[in-house]
């Protein structure tokens, strides 16, 4: 068995490029890129990724699962990294052993393991709260994705975001829990009036908010050269879905893509934490 790890937080090799004033952690060359970015105003990068690529063979069959994950922390001096560590370490650490598994793992089995993955993520961060009381007020998003062959499976709680991007269109798979959101759900506003709504940062479900969360969780098939994009709100607040998917289809280098990303959501203002992790859809055969 062949087990390819890659975790975004104080593990990759830090790289300073011309015309940027912070440091981007980014990940080693691979089919998975993934960069994070403290961005032009924020004084610490309270986001967490993860970003799991695994290989397993038993008797002779190949199989590659992938694990993707982009935690926004909230809380600023409340510890907000604290909490997207917590969620992003939990859910891993709780995931891997099944995703290691050499069995074809049932739709139902990845609804619960998700499911219970992330009220464990909840639980722990309250009980951060509990031997810290100075991170009272502290949360995060999360959302993240597990290719397994041509399924996608991928749970949300907040305004963090799963994409699919291919040649003809950008895919957003998950739905923002946030006031603009239901806004627009509501008719309340068109939804290219979100993007600038004055109230567009407040969101509706966090983890380490209250003690039971629900989150979003869903399945949905994925074709080959379909490429997987999880971000946070730092991105997306800047660079419009068009311009995402131009840069990921037109850049073969999934790293490159995520620099590119980043520079630009800089470029564009940079008012928070900047994340995002693409994947293509893993190749069945290999």
């Amino acid at each position: 068995m062949q087990l390819v790890v890659k975790l975004a937080r104080n593990v990759t090799g830090r790289e300073r490029f011309a015309g940027m004033s912070d440091t981007i952690i980014r990940s080693p060359r691979g089919k998975v890129g993934f960069a994070t970015n403290v961005g032009r105003v924020r004084p610490v990068d309270e986001d967490s990724m993860v970003a799991v690529e695994i290989r397993t063979a038993f008797l002779s069959e190949v199989r590659t699962r992938l694990l993707l994950m982009v935690a926004d922390g909230m809380g600023g001096h409340r510890r907000g990294d604290v909490a997207s560590r917590i969620a992003s370490q939990t859910v891993a650490s709780t995931l891997l052993p099944l995703l290691t598994t050499e069995q074809e793992i049932p739709r139902a089995t990845y609804h619960r393991a998700l499911r219970s993955a992330v009220a464990l993520a909840n639980q722990a961060i309250f009980a951060e709260v509990d031997r810290h009381p100075e991170c009272q007020g502290m949360g995060t998003t999360l959302s993240m994705a597990i290719a397994d062959g041509r399924t996608l499976h991928v749970a949300n709680v907040g305004d963090s975001r799963v994409y699919v991007i291919n040649q003809r269109e950008i895919y957003q798979v998950t739905r923002d829990h946030s006031l603009v959101q239901e806004l627009v759900d509501r008719g309340e506003i068109k939804p290219e009036e979100a993007r600038h709504h004055p109230r567009k940062n407040v969101i509706t479900m966090a983890l380490g908010v209250t003690e039971e969360v629900t989150p979003d969780i869903g399945v949905l098939t994925v074709e080959p050269g379909d490429i997987i994009l999880v971000c946070c709100d730092g991105l997306i607040n800047h660079v419009e879905d068009e311009d995402i998917r131009r840069v990921v289809v037109e850049t073969s280098d999934t790293q490159r893509a995520c620099d590119v990303l980043v520079a630009l959501a800089n470029k564009g203002g940079g008012t928070d934490n900047i994340s995002v992790v693409i994947a293509p859809v893993p190749n069945t055969s290999a």
